[in-house]
């Protein structure tokens, strides 16, 4: 997840240095990156091709390394906007950029995210339900067997994460109709950007 984050932040196609990437990641999410991490997914990017580092102003930190993201990055970031990974880890990198979209290509990832969870939901409660009449049949238990409260907090999870989706949702909208006041023009907002290369794969393998 953080090599996309990384790019989405290069995705304007300025110079950044690191600590610059790792303070907007910081702001926008809440949550501190290790900058031994940072560093290491910006040299393992710019091995792939994926960001190149730049030269910075004479009246600059020499010691600050500044980046700018290329063209196979740029395919890479916006093919996996488009279509991130339903995972965890993923889309809460995706949310940092979510507004990038087209209000249609933001339901559609939103719609998949609830179906997956929805079909989890469905799966643990049979489980659960099985577990319980197992334990049923045993009794007296001659061990104890904790599968039950285990599938009972995952239950827990999967009911937290359809709950923040419908508040996700309702965040966007809300967002979506403040932008449709009118505003300044230097407050515009950005056109969505668009996937034109399918780098995805690339980036998956250069990862492994």
């Amino acid at each position: 997840m953080l090599w996309h984050v990384i790019l989405g932040l290069l995705r304007d196609g300025r110079l950044h240095h690191g600590y610059e990437l790792m303070t907007g990641y910081r702001v926008q999410s809440g949550t501190p990156a290790s900058p031994g991490n940072f560093y290491r997914e910006l040299a393992r990017l710019e091995t792939h091709g994926f960001v190149e580092t730049g030269v910075n102003p004479p009246d600059a930190d020499a010691r600050r390394i500044p980046y700018h993201i290329t063209e196979r990055g740029r395919g890479a970031f916006d093919r996996w906007l488009q279509a991130p990974p339903l995972s965890e880890g993923e889309l809460s990198g995706w949310m940092l950029f979510a507004g990038r979209l087209s209000a249609p290509d933001r339901e559609r990832i939103l719609d998949g995210w609830q179906e997956q969870l929805w079909l989890r939901n469905q799966e643990l409660s049979r489980l659960y339900r099985q577990t319980l009449d197992d334990a049923k049949a045993c009794r007296p238990a001659t061990e104890y067997r904790p599968l039950r409260v285990l599938l009972s907090r995952q239950l827990k999870h999967v009911a937290a994460d359809l709950a923040f989706l419908e508040e996700l949702r309702a965040d966007l909208r809300a967002w979506i109709g403040e932008q449709n006041q009118p505003v300044a023009d230097d407050l515009a907002i950005p056109p969505a950007v668009t996937g034109t290369t399918d780098a995805a794969p690339e980036l998956r393998r250069a990862r492994s």
